[in-house]
Parts: C-alpha cells; sequence; structure tokens
C-alpha cells in the first residue's frame, strides 16, 4: 500500500501561534508521579525479560493510579496517618516459558525508586500497593508465552493499533521557559517538586504564573516562605528578561499569605499534594515532550508504561519524535504528523503529514522523515529512560533560551 504524504502550511507551527499556552506539571504532582511510575515499571519489567526470556513480553502498564495519602499537619510539620496508595493496572505477562516471573517486586521496587527521586521529602510517605494487572486475554498464550514463537513482534514490530503520533521540533520558546520554571525553583532547597508552571506568550511578551510548594523543615514561617519565593521569582524574571526579546512577568503562588500559619500555605511534607489527598493517573499530564502545549496539535496517546518493544503509542511516538528532529535539521521548525493503521510496519504509516514553516524543497523533508521512519533502534533508547519525567538543568534551559534575546 501506498503511503500518502501531504505538505500543510496551515495550522501554524507551535512558535507561529500569535498566543501560545504551554503548562509544565512538576516531577511532583501526582499525575507526573503516575505517569513515572509507570514508565519506570515497564523499563524494569521490560530489562528483566530480556535478560531471562530473551525479548521484551507483552505489557501495558499504563493504567497506574497514585492515590493521595493524608497527613496531619502541624504548623511546621506533620505526619501520615493514611497512606499513599500506588494501583497498578493494566495487563502483563507473568510467566514464560511456564516459569514464574517476579512482576510484584519489579513493580513495586520501580514505584518505590521513582517516588523516592521525585519526592525530596519522601521519607516522610508511608505507602500501600494494590496490584490489579491482568493476564486476560483471547489469546491464551499472549500473556503467558511458551516459547518466543508466541510473541508475533518479532522479529519484525508492527502497529499494534490504528493511531497518529505527532513529533515537532525544536522546541519553543515557550516550553523552555515552562520547563525552566519547574527547574529554577526545584534548586531551592526549602522548594517541594509538586511545581505547576503556566507560561503564556502573547507576541513577544512572556507571563508565567508558578505554583511552588513549601517542604517540611526548610522554613519556619509564612513570612519566611513568602520572603523566599519573592527573592527566587525575582531573579527568574530578572535572568528570562536578558534572554527574551519581549516583556516578561513571573508570578507565583497568587493565593498565598505572610499571615495564616505556614501549614496554611502550599504546606507539603513529601514536596507534593499527594500530601492532603491529591490523586493522579497515567495520562492526565504531560505529554511525552514533558509539557503540555494544548495548541500544538501534539495528539493525545498517553506513552508511559506502554510496550517499548512494538506498542504504537509508544514506539509510534519516539518516531514521530525522530522523524521531527531530522527533518528540522534540514528545513527549520517543522511538525509531522504519522498515521499508522492496526497491523502496519513501522515504515510504511498510512500517511506522512509535514508542516514546516517556510516554503522549501518539498523532497528533503520528506527523505528526512522517511529515513527515521526506517530506524529499529527505538528499545535501547526507550530502555534508557528517555521519557522518564525529569527536572533539567537550570543551565541547559537557559542556553536554549539565549538565542532570543538578540
Amino acid at each position: 500500500m501506498s503511503t500518502a504524504t501531504q505538505y500543510a502550511t496551515r495550522p501554524p507551527l507551535p512558535h507561529e501561534l500569535a498566543v501560545e499556552v504551554v503548562e509544565r506539571k512538576g516531577v511532583g504532582h501526582p499525575d507526573t508521579l503516575a505517569d513515572g511510575i509507570a514508565e519506570l515499571a515497564s523499563i524494569r519489567y521490560s530489562r528483566h525479560c530480556l535478560d531471562t526470556a530473551g525479548a521484551v513480553l507483552h505489557h501495558n502498564l499504563d493504567k497506574v493510579a497514585v492515590l493521595g495519602g493524608r497527613a496531619l499537619f502541624t504548623d511546621t510539620g506533620g505526619v501520615y496517618d493514611r497512606p499513599l496508595r500506588v494501583v497498578f493496572g493494566g495487563r502483563i505477562s507473568t510467566s514464560f516459558a511456564g516459569r514464574a516471573l517476579p512482576v510484584r517486586e519489579l513493580l513495586e521496587q520501580a514505584a518505590v525508586d521513582h517516588l523516592r527521586a521525585s519526592l525530596p521529602g519522601f521519607e516522610h510517605v508511608t505507602l500501600a500497593f494494590h496490584h490489579e494487572t491482568t493476564d486476560s486475554s483471547k489469546f491464551p498464550a499472549w500473556f503467558a508465552p511458551r516459547s518466543l514463537a508466541d510473541l508475533p513482534e518479532r522479529p519484525r514490530a508492527f502497529s499494534n493499533d490504528t493511531a497518529y503520533l505527532v513529533g515537532s521540533a525544536p522546541r519553543t520558546a515557550t516550553e523552555t521557559v515552562a520547563l525552566l520554571t519547574e527547574a529554577w525553583f526545584r534548586r531551592c532547597p526549602w522548594a517541594g517538586s509538586d511545581i505547576k508552571a503556566l507560561a503564556v506568550r502573547d507576541g513577544d511578551g512572556i507571563t508565567v504564573t508558578a505554583c511552588v510548594p513549601a517542604l517540611a523543615g526548610r522554613l519556619t514561617s509564612a513570612a519566611a516562605f513568602d520572603d523566599a519565593l519573592t527573592t527566587a521569582t525575582t531573579d527568574l524574571t530578572r535572568a528570562l528578561a536578558q534572554r527574551l526579546p519581549g516583556r516578561v512577568e513571573v508570578v507565583c503562588n497568587t493565593r498565598g499569605s505572610r499571615r495564616e500559619p505556614l501549614s496554611g500555605q502550599y504546606f507539603t511534607l513529601s514536596g507534593s499534594a499527594v500530601d492532603f489527598g491529591e490523586d493522579g493517573l497515567v495520562g492526565r499530564g504531560n505529554a511525552r515532550t514533558g509539557t503540555i502545549g494544548g495548541g500544538h496539535r501534539a495528539g493525545n496517546e498517553a506513552t508511559f508504561g506502554k510496550n517499548p518493544a512494538y506498542h504504537v503509542g509508544k514506539v509510534g511516538g519516539w518516531l514521530a519524535d525522530e522523524a521531527a528532529r531530522a527533518v528540522a535539521e534540514h528545513v527549520g521548525p517543522c511538525r509531522v504528523g504519522l498515521l499508522w493503521r492496526n497491523g502496519a510496519p513501522y515504515d510504511q504509516p498510512a500517511s506522512i503529514e509535514i508542516t514546516t514553516a517556510a516554503e522549501s524543497p518539498a523532497g528533503p523533508a520528506e527523505d528526512a522523515a522517511r529515513h527515521a521512519l526506517t530506524r529499529t533502534d527505538w528499545l535501547g533508547d526507550l530502555l534508557s529512560g528517555r521519557y522518564l519525567p525529569r527536572v533539567e538543568p537550570v543551565e541547559q534551559l537557559l542556553d536554549d533560551l539565549q538565542w532570543a534575546g538578540g
């Protein structure tokens, strides 16, 4: 079947929007925690399968829920009296060739390791795990393979569903500002990790609204918290103004008060709102880009926790990102949309949609995209943690913005 390639001049690329809105849910946000647990659990399980079976067995762990606990707060501290609960859903192979796999142990350790890395006050958290995964399927050997012959995606992977995946490159300045806002506050020792940033670019002007939690044991009063926020906000505003061409405004914790107790502010034991019952679900937060850009037309596939060997929501996303990066190297800012039908080889999408910032010969863009789609080396990159939630280095993000200041 031939693949149709379309070249679009509209809709505009993200950086061409008159108004661009980008949100970042920080690594400690409940939704981001769920994403990270699902992704790391899939990585750990996949590595174990490669070591013991020689291939990644069938699994989809993109149904993780993080159910908030409950802390009883004092003025400057507190203690958990209801645990944070991690619920594992989805389907997963629990055996290979009749031998049981340590699924529960792998998943629980992944959750502990990710929470410890993402929550600066992890030592205050109590945890409980609930396993609701299943091996149900109309194919008897799908989640209990007798041998590698029961994995039909080998030796050549193909799309397991009909899906539309989008990649764009390079990252916009607004996306970088949203990521930088989290990174800027996260390096403050008094700050938790459940940081939310909303960056709005209107023409050349940028407005950032941030919400940053205090971390127990680091501050003694609401006034000290307000002073710390003010200092960090002022410094961030100055750094952005030096690198961006238009007006810059940064506002933080708009509901804060210097007069109430510290525990009455955005105050946490763990660093996250999971302390007071906030829940998180895979796919409700950041896209695989690390941000939420409602006007970016980036599709709605949830990447985290899906099988890295063949699932279109994971492999297709990786290929879309790589295709966009390759096109951008040849013709500048671009957007690449890829449609696969169920059962299609990954180098044969049903359509390729390429949008570029300026008129350019179609050949180089299409050649770059099609060459990227011939790649089959995604597994190593995905198992290295490419899409694990992380805080990027402040210095790198500042360098990324440097060009905009002229």
